[in-house]
């Protein structure tokens, strides 16, 4: 123990290695709430935490805070219970919404972290996020629950990563890959599920935030959305993609659009992401596709001119 009375930091990392940085988390709901216990226990100070709500009776199945903090701004009460049960992290919580902070306060708080994780269950809040980490240029992370008819509460979890050192598609990018599939928004579920959605993207935040690390070999360029499949029999809207039953994972390419995306203007043909070339969804268009039907057009256009030539 130190003099203050707090465990020292030696003995804490006895038998895990720190791994440090700055987080920003948006949202300190379920996903977000447990995201920042974890990151915090890893390593990373500050942790930051941005919420406009307050804990609902409703949320003590599923959040990290207790009956008595009822009423109390997420943010900052789930703050407050980090900072005292792990005294390492100095975790910070504000009670706000995203969106409506200034357009310089929003700049500042991104670029000060190291990662920056969206986890609200607001569309216009994640696109936000997505736009402000484009512009510092500052890796960022999207986990959410999927909410659909056919499968059951809190059973398929998604997680979207984004790193502007590798040109990944972004969140925006997204929309049309996602789009006809189940809606990622607050799911009902047990912290039971949700949980395994917040471990999940704490090994992705890590990942990101410490490339160097032998970690960050799991993630793969080519592919930057994670849907992973709770400990639980697999419903039918989903038996097609999680045949087994219990805990599993998929990792999947997200695409650049066909059109250039309105946040990060990337689209198929202009991305200068390597990995790209000859790794299109089969049936569409790539860049490579797209050259050499130029190329084929220009041929094209020549032998057309060579002809009327020799012709007259």
């Amino acid at each position: 123990m130190t003099e203050a009375g707090e465990p020292a930091e030696d003995r804490i990392w006895a038998r895990h290695r720190r791994l440090t940085g700055t987080v920003l988390v948006v949202g300190a709901g379920a996903v977000g709430g447990f995201l920042a216990e974890e990151l915090a226990r890893v390593g990373f100070s500050p942790v930051r935490l941005v919420d406009p709500k307050v804990l609902a009776v409703e949320n003590l199945v599923r959040h990290p805070l207790g009956a008595p903090h009822v009423g109390a701004p997420k943010a900052t009460a789930l703050a407050g219970q980090i900072r005292t049960a792990f005294p390492p992290c100095d975790a910070v919580g504000r009670q706000a919404d995203f969106t409506l902070l200034p357009a310089d306060e929003q700049r500042a708080l991104v670029r000060e972290a190291d990662v920056v994780v969206a986890a609200t269950d607001s569309a216009a809040c994640q696109r936000q996020v997505n736009a402000v980490a484009l512009e510092v240029g500052r890796p960022a992370v999207f986990p959410a629950v999927w909410v659909d008819p056919r499968i059951r509460d809190a059973e398929v979890g998604e997680i979207l990563w984004t790193d502007p050192t590798r040109r990944t598609p972004c969140y925006e990018c997204a929309v049309a890959f996602r789009r006809g599939v189940a809606d990622t928004q607050a799911a009902r579920g047990a912290r039971v599920d949700i949980q395994l959605v917040a471990l999940a993207t704490a090994q992705v935040v890590t990942a990101l935030a410490h490339p160097a690390d032998d970690r960050a070999a799991i993630l793969d360029p080519r592919r930057t959305a994670i849907y992973l499949h709770g400990l639980t029999p697999t419903s039918p809207g989903v038996r097609a993609t999680f045949p087994a039953i219990g805990l599993s994972s998929l990792n999947v390419r997200v695409p650049f659009p066909v059109r250039p995306c309105p946040a990060c203007h990337a689209s198929r043909y202009t991305s200068l992401v390597p990995e790209e070339v000859g790794d299109e969804t089969p049936g569409s268009p790539g860049r490579l596709s797209a050259w050499i039907a130029l190329a084929a057009l220009v041929t094209v256009v020549a032998v057309v001119l060579v002809t009327a030539g020799l012709a007259t």
